[in-house]
């Protein structure tokens, strides 16, 4: 898969970076693409219309764009119509209108559903001092007081076989664009695959054990930048001008100091002074100040 940019990179997608895209995707702002196939499709049993398929073709080709699971359902629907020009009786069977038009609250759901297993069950920053498979229980045992609140797993379709390379793998046959969602989720669970929030982007990665990455390199801005690479200038720019600010502190702070032994400044004053420097040099850490600002307190005061 690449990204477009000034110049065309290939990029490796690492463990899981489909389900992790997934929860975030804006489903509803799609939902016009598919009450747009459910018009077109009721218009095909109607007239049979090649632009109606289209239509529906068309569409599901945008939707794949905008995340790979979509591209299972584009293959599925276009298996649906070729079936369909030999059993035209059974059209509407083939070509069910209603599971593309309920796609949209069912993804809703279920990114709720993946988004709480994560947070419940394989977030390492929480606070919860339990093993993974009492918090998949704990997860799990939430359905009983809240319908929908926790993914309930399903039967899929796999094989063990040979693959390309000669290795053998564990091979899913999808039925549904949810059977992708549920094999890597089993995956996760299984791995017991630990996952943190980005401290860029506040969304969540995947992490190898032992390893204390803050950043995501999922999430890519205009530039083509992953967090990894924004967020480490951002960390050390703001060690940077912290390491300024408190070196700047420091120096007048044992300037007015001295200024005690020679008899400028009182005692009572110069901690008067520390307090409110203190202060300043704080507000300053915490953004709410610029460092220019603090130097020319400092120098006023």
């Amino acid at each position: 898969m690449t990204f477009e940019r000034s110049h065309t990179r290939e990029k490796d997608f690492p463990f899981l970076e489909s389900l992790l895209r997934f929860p975030y995707l804006d489903i509803w702002s799609m939902e016009d693409l598919f009450k747009q196939m459910d018009g077109a499709l009721l218009n095909f049993y109607r007239e049979r219309s090649f632009d109606s398929q289209r239509i529906v073709m068309s569409t599901l080709e945008k939707l794949a764009k905008k995340h790979i699971y979509f591209e299972f359902l584009r293959l599925d629907w276009q298996s649906r119509f070729r079936n369909a020009e030999h059993h035209p009786d059974d059209i509407q069977e083939i070509l069910p209108h209603k599971q593309l038009l309920h796609i949209p609250s069912d993804l809703d759901i279920l990114k709720k559903q993946i988004m709480r297993l994560f947070q419940d069950v394989l977030d390492i920053d929480d606070d919860k001092k339990k093993l993974a498979y009492e918090k998949l229980q704990a997860y799990l045992d939430k359905e009983k007081r809240n319908p929908l609140y926790a993914y309930q797993f399903k039967p899929i379709s796999t094989v063990y076989e040979q693959t390309g390379n000669g290795t053998f793998a564990e091979v899913l046959h999808p039925t549904s664009l949810f059977d992708l969602v549920e094999f890597s989720l089993r995956e996760c669970v299984k791995r017991e695959q630990r996952m943190r929030i980005c401290s860029y982007c506040g969304k969540f990665f995947a992490i190898p054990q032992r390893n204390t990455a803050e950043f995501c390199n999922l999430t890519m801005d205009k530039n083509g930048h992953t967090c990894q690479e924004v967020g480490a200038i951002k960390r050390w720019a703001e060690k940077k001008n912290s390491d300024e600010l408190f070196k700047e502190y420091r120096r007048e702070y044992k300037k007015r100091f001295n200024w005690i032994k020679a008899g400028k400044i009182s005692l009572g004053a110069f901690y008067a002074w520390s307090a409110t420097a203190k202060d300043k040099r704080d507000e300053c850490a915490a953004g709410n100040m610029t460092f220019e600002d603090f130097k020319a307190w400092l120098g006023n005061s």
